[in-house]
């Protein structure tokens, strides 16, 4: 979780990423913009009930200003499990954010979270703290609620998708669409944040392939080519190909030498007919 929580921040942290998430999923408009983000603290301290300090970190969080003031502050929390606790500690990390307001004593702005779902099935638990508190008959007007912003990544519609304009969109397409491979068909617009893109793919597929594609393709973008979710599935399928072929000769020569020395041959003597070299060799013995 926390590799897939560093990976996630990494691509978040582009403003254009950060801004578009906002104004395509919470506002529906062009309400923020992108060079109005600065980076806010991620980790705040608070007392826990053992007296001791404690600290606890949002993924992603940033300022919004206006002429060098600051007007809202924006937290994103990234979930590949659904988590049915999130109201209780958005509650902690807004709360964090209000505190410093008040420990710094300059004007109060809001502060807004935003969860997104990465997991592939929908949030299915609480989304305000009410519904998460057994509370007594006659109680329930005297509660306070919280409501936090949750959104399923893997289920939104086309139409929202189509919406970014950001890499953000790939990985809004890709996740919808691993669910349904049959039909996937790869974008083929311009992947900008590229590294950070690939990253992102080879944490929450657990696939390292994605990492041995990636400089490739970063040296193909550095050339001047446009890389596109195309060249991610042409290179993964030529370098699957080529990886396949050299695992099969690996196997092949494994095989070669196991009979051989099977057969009685030392590893020079299978070195030397078979033109294999003697490190090659002595590694596939070595485990016999």
């Amino acid at each position: 979780m926390a590799e897939k929580d560093k990976t996630e921040k990494k691509l978040e942290d582009y403003n254009d990423v950060f801004a578009e998430i906002l104004n395509v999923l919470l506002f529906e408009r062009n309400l923020i913009k992108q060079e109005q983000l600065i980076n806010a603290p991620t980790e705040s301290v608070y007392k826990a009930i053992d007296k001791k300090m404690r600290g606890q970190f949002r993924d992603t969080s940033k300022y919004y200003q206006n002429a060098g003031i600051i007007i809202s502050s924006f937290g994103m929390e990234n979930q590949s499990e659904i988590d049915n606790d999130m109201p209780i500690r958005v509650m902690g990390y807004d709360y964090s954010s209000y505190r410093s307001q008040i420990d710094a004593g300059k004007d109060r702005y809001p502060v807004i979270t935003v969860v997104l779902n990465f997991s592939d099935k929908r949030w299915n638990k609480p989304v305000n703290l009410k519904n998460l508190l057994a509370i007594p008959e006659g109680m329930e007007n005297f509660v306070q609620d919280y409501k936090i912003n949750v959104f399923d990544i893997a289920f939104l519609p086309d139409e929202t998708i189509n919406k970014f304009k950001s890499t953000f969109k790939h990985v809004a397409h890709f996740f919808k669409y691993r669910r349904f491979p049959d039909i996937y068909q790869p974008l083929g617009e311009e992947i900008e944040h590229l590294e950070a893109f690939l990253d992102f793919l080879e944490v929450f597929t657990n696939d390292r392939q994605y990492a041995e594609i990636k400089d490739g393709l970063l040296e193909m973008q550095r050339e001047g080519d446009v890389v596109t979710m195309c060249s991610v599935v042409e290179k993964f399928k030529n370098d699957g190909i080529k990886q396949g072929i050299e695992r099969g000769i690996e196997q092949e020569q494994k095989q070669i030498i196991l009979n051989m020395y099977e057969a009685g041959c030392d590893a020079e003597t299978i070195s030397g007919l078979t033109k294999i070299s003697i490190e090659t060799v002595k590694s596939v013995l070595k485990d016999v």
